[in-house]
């Protein structure tokens, strides 16, 4: 296993995926928010929350479905000792599984330190490659700010390989890991649904998904994907997070909260698909 470095991870797309300061961050959370008041009242969750599916695409295309996920854990009083934000690999670099082994990461407001004893506990492999481009765990930061005021750690977890077979391993391993541990953890599997298709072809894909998600199925999730060609970019995450919460609570809910697509933001015959997903215990 590569020798973990000591170092901070600089933010790689701050400028382009959200804004570089706090304030304009503040701004386009509130302002989804203010838009998205009704809808996300509309819900209420006692039970506890494991995790939740975030979209991890530009703030201004995706802000409307994100704060919904964040939102509902404020109002669960989230106190989290570690986010593990479960993502994609969109550079095709690095190993299977990995962790990005910086001590912190570079985020609006100042740096937010890495759960290294977490990572070290999972025994993953460690690539710096694998992240240092990479931006659907980066994205999730400015939100975590944002939504959470407590002091809380991060641990990004890169998968290059989205099968089951690596969903759950990983599902396992964390779920020891936090226990050993005795850590809170939250879980956020980074995914956006069906890239550049038109508005209802991408949604008829993303429904056959999204019924099987569910439905708790997790292993059909790849199988769906393979089957019907639906690019969702982290659908692995998303069976991370599936195997993850059954282990957690066999009983467990999934609350589609909000979807959307691009082009209600910018308007194309092409667009990219958004859905905000949150677990609950029974």
């Amino acid at each position: 296993m590569p020798q973990r470095k000591s170092q901070i991870r600089p933010a790689a797309v701050k400028g382009m995926f959200y804004p570089g300061s706090m304030q304009e961050v503040r701004m386009i959370i509130e302002k989804a928010l203010g838009g998205e008041t009704e809808n996300i009242d509309a819900h209420d969750f006692s039970g506890r929350i494991p995790g939740g599916v975030v979209p991890h695409a530009g703030m201004v295309f995706c802000a409307r479905q994100a704060v919904h996920f964040f939102e509902h854990c404020r109002r669960a009083g989230l106190t989290p000792d570690t986010v593990v934000i479960i993502h994609p690999n969109h550079q095709g670099v690095g190993p299977a599984i990995s962790t990005d082994g910086h001590d912190a990461w570079e985020a609006p407001v100042g740096e937010v330190p890495v759960d290294s004893e977490l990572a070290d506990r999972m025994n993953l492999d460690v690539s710096v490659q694998a992240q240092e481009a990479e931006h659907s765990a980066e994205v999730m930061l400015p939100y975590l700010q944002y939504f959470f005021q407590h002091p809380f750690k991060i641990l990004s977890v890169n998968m290059q390989a989205q099968d089951a077979s690596h969903a759950e391993g990983l599902a396992e391993k964390l779920h020891d890991a936090e226990k050993k541990l005795g850590r809170d953890v939250l879980v956020v599997a980074s995914s956006d649904f069906s890239h550049f298709l038109t508005p209802d072809r991408s949604k008829e894909l993303d429904d056959k998904v999204l019924e099987v998600i569910l439905k708790k199925d997790a292993d059909r999730v790849e199988e769906v994907v393979k089957q019907h060609h639906v690019s969702v970019c982290g659908f692995g995450p998303v069976m991370a997070l599936m195997k993850y919460a059954a282990l957690r609570y066999p009983d467990y809910k999934v609350h589609l909260l909000r979807r959307g697509h691009s082009g209600e933001v910018r308007p194309s015959k092409e667009v990219v698909n958004y859905v905000s997903l949150l677990f609950e215990s029974a």
